[in-house]
């Protein structure tokens, strides 16, 4: 039997791209191999990661966090992409704050976000986790998921104590994202079953010219952006220089092609206004029969007298 699942993006790519744009920035390659809990916030060995703060980097990043806000809308968005996006949207929020005027009196909304949107990925992610027959502690099922425990220690006191300082708040994200990464976003791999990918290499095999002018109108169904970028991705995979030259040429296709149709819209639009001819305001007597200056000398006439 056939069993379907409901997935708010509308294909792998979507999901892939949002996790490009969520993680720029963010060196995921350098992560500590093993957790070690502790109550103090300097005893971990773990470099903390530098996301680089460029107009971007910021810009790319705040479009996958409305992507995913989009996404939770729909439904069936797991706690994973949500919880990377309510970290993410805290962190932006902190640096936005920071480069403010009002940096002091924003730094408590700051940790409020960052203590709500840690509260929440640690709470759901346990809970989904927990046993209904019989109830398990926060530490027992973070020791078996591999969640370090200062995350729920930090959460307990999120939820139930003094909010805690900015610094803390601010590593404590850092860690969480690289530990989902680890745990959701790296499980993905990478996306091996790209239709548009597909599209490019059947285009570049074909050598028949009639079929290369209906397998070029299959780029429409993409954005030119993701086109281009599956090309750049394909030139340099392939080996040969003939897999090279006909990558740029089509590159070349694809600019010419998308600059003729920006080019025929503002000449429609050109068109348009010259069809139209400019209103000067200036109106014939014979036709105006708005209000108009009384013209001669005025005469009052008492009221009921016609």
């Amino acid at each position: 039997m056939v069993q379907y699942v409901f997935t708010p993006w509308r294909d792998r790519y979507e999901l892939l791209l949002v996790r490009e744009q969520m993680y720029t920035g963010i060196d995921t390659n350098a992560i500590e191999a093993n957790e070690h809990s502790s109550h103090s916030e300097g005893s971990a060995n773990l470099q903390n990661q530098q996301i680089l703060d460029d107009q971007e980097t910021q810009k790319r990043q705040h479009k996958a966090v409305a992507r995913v806000s989009m996404w939770m809308q729909r439904g069936n968005c797991p706690h994973m992409v949500e919880s990377t996006a309510l970290l993410m949207a805290a962190t932006l929020s902190d640096k936005e704050a920071a480069a403010g005027e009002n940096a002091a009196s924003s730094a408590y909304a700051v940790r409020a976000a960052y203590s709500a949107a840690f509260s929440r990925f640690v709470t759901g992610l346990l809970d989904g986790h927990q046993d209904k027959q019989r109830k398990q502690s926060m530490y027992s099922i973070a020791k078996t998921i591999g969640l370090p425990a200062t995350f729920v220690e930090l959460r307990h006191q999120s939820t139930h104590e003094q909010l805690p300082s900015l610094a803390k708040l601010r590593t404590a994200a850092k860690k969480a994202l690289l530990w989902i990464w680890e745990y959701y976003w790296k499980q993905l791999g990478e996306d091996n079953s790209d239709a548009c990918r597909k599209a490019v290499l059947r285009y570049l095999r074909e050598g028949d010219e009639s079929k290369l002018v209906a397998l070029f109108q299959e780029f429409e169904r993409w954005r030119p952006e993701r086109v281009l970028k599956t090309v750049e991705e394909v030139k340099g995979s392939l080996p040969g220089n003939q897999a090279f030259l006909k990558c740029v040429e089509l590159m070349q296709r694809l600019r010419e092609s998308e600059e003729d149709k920006k080019s025929s819209k503002s000449g429609t639009a050109d068109t348009t206004m010259k069809d139209t001819e400019p209103y000067t305001g200036e109106a014939d007597e014979e036709d105006d029969f708005g209000w108009a200056q009384f013209k001669g000398t005025w005469k009052p006439k008492p009221i009921g007298i016609v």
